[in-house]
């Protein structure tokens, strides 16, 4: 069940350009809307596959520290971007869309990273 997490951790950082690339495609985000979620994504999967190694066999845990802590980044910093960006038309609801899938994702997440940090102590207790 541990590696699972994992797992779903790094695919949902994959998710994070593939929804972008969908949405650029069908003409919703502009290219720096891809390249946001392009970095997102790339740094979360990044991420999860350091909490991955850490689970393997490391002591310190800042990859799942890390795991928390980026997706709490990405919360505030999606609607900002986005504000700053489209302005009111942030508004509109296929624009609202983008914004509930990447805040869905990164809360998704956090509470995957603290169920990974769980994991991780219940292994290192238990040897």
């Amino acid at each position: 069940m541990s590696m699972k997490i994992y797992f779903f951790y790094i695919f949902l950082g994959v998710l994070y350009p593939v929804v972008k690339v969908v949405y650029y495609i069908t003409g919703l985000v502009y290219l720096r809307g891809v390249i946001y979620g392009l970095i997102a994504g790339v740094l979360t999967t990044c991420i999860g596959v350091l909490a991955l190694k850490e689970y393997k066999g490391a002591s310190k845990p800042v990859g799942h520290w890390l795991a928390a802590l980026i997706p709490l980044i990405i919360i505030p910093l999606t609607p900002a971007i986005m504000v700053y960006n489209l302005g009111q038309g942030i508004f509109q609801i296929e624009k609202m869309t983008i914004l509930v899938i990447f805040e869905c994702i990164a809360i998704t997440q956090i509470i995957l990273a603290f169920l990974m940090s769980k994991d991780l102590k219940n292994k290192l207790r238990n040897g």
